[in-house]
């Protein structure tokens, strides 16, 4: 099965390596000409979570031409690169299937607008990785894979897609923790929660997700923000509850040493995904009536960061 990652940033890196390092066929999708060719010519290299050094052999093209041939595009750009991607996911093949890795919530919508509903999967990870360069990546923590078909599925009537099951499997000899779950919208409500929570603060503070624990004014504001992010995900028909918490802070346990990719955004001048992590709580906090004062002001004081850090860089 031919796979085609759509991105160059950590994520798709991260996945580009360990699945090549499995065996499996890749290909990776870079934005610029540049990154493509470096990666042609020098190869990934992947720093491993034990420290090992690895250089990988791999193939990449950029998205100026059209889409490569494959059975599966992992969409792994940056919600505000999605627009940017629509028009060429337009061409693909009905056999094609996408799972899209975004952050925050809003992309299904906009992948309806373009793909039919059976081509359309979504995942969620909790991985920890940093890119150093266009053919340097690192793996700083270890994680977990879902993903799921944007429709919704029960377990009697459950038809594993061919595509799905086969990556599923690469995903297992390539090392990692990965399932299909049937309603994957519940699991990235659970991950929007933790965006919203590690995301802006790690930004606003510049620090890693584990600093985030080490003290109790910190632990504080991530408290009121789950709090306010969860009564919006409540009225959406959500059961948030403690161990969403806990997981949270497992998060920050589990990649203590990652910045995360909002942190590693501002400070490599690139677009935040705020809006569609702390600002589509806010707009969805809106819609109900639900006022959400934590939320709108660490998603106001992230977006004045960002405007400062770009007129003094």
């Amino acid at each position: 099965m031919k796979i085609a990652i759509i991105g160059g940033g950590s994520v798709g890196l991260l996945l580009a390596a360990r699945l090549c390092l499995a065996g499996s066929q890749v290909q990776v999708i870079t934005r610029t000409r540049q990154q493509a060719d470096e990666l042609t010519q020098y190869g990934l290299l992947l720093r491993s979570l034990q420290g090992e050094q690895k250089r990988i052999h791999i193939q990449a093209v950029s998205m100026e031409g059209a889409l490569p041939e494959a059975d599966l595009y992992v969409l792994a750009v940056k919600q505000t690169s999605l627009t940017e991607v629509l028009p060429v996911l337009r061409k693909l093949a009905p056999s094609a299937r996408i799972l899209a890795v975004q952050n925050g919530m809003g992309h299904d919508d906009q992948l309806k607008e373009v793909l039919a509903l059976n081509q359309i999967y979504l995942g969620v990870h909790t991985e920890g990785a940093r890119r150093h360069s266009f053919t340097e990546v690192e793996h700083t923590g270890k994680g977990i894979w879902q993903l799921g078909s944007i429709v919704g599925q029960d377990q009697e009537s459950l038809i594993l897609d061919p595509i799905i099951e086969a990556f599923l499997s690469m995903g297992e000899v390539a090392g990692l923790d990965i399932m299909y779950v049937l309603d994957i919208h519940m699991v990235m409500w659970r991950k929007l929660m933790a965006n919203a929570v590690i995301n802006p603060l790690t930004t606003l503070f510049e620090i890693p997700n584990g600093a985030l624990l080490d003290s109790p004014d910190t632990v504080s504001l991530m408290k009121r923000l789950f709090v306010e992010a969860k009564e919006v995900a409540s009225l959406h028909g959500q059961k948030i509850d403690e161990s969403t918490w806990q997981e949270i802070v497992q998060i920050c346990r589990n990649t203590s040493r990652n910045y995360s990719s909002m942190l590693q955004d501002l400070l490599n001048y690139r677009p935040l995904e705020i809006e569609a992590i702390n600002g589509y709580i806010v707009k969805r906090g809106r819609e109900l009536n639900i006022a959400t004062p934590q939320q709108e002001a660490v998603y106001k004081a992230t977006l004045l960061k960002a405007g400062l850090m770009a007129q003094r860089g």
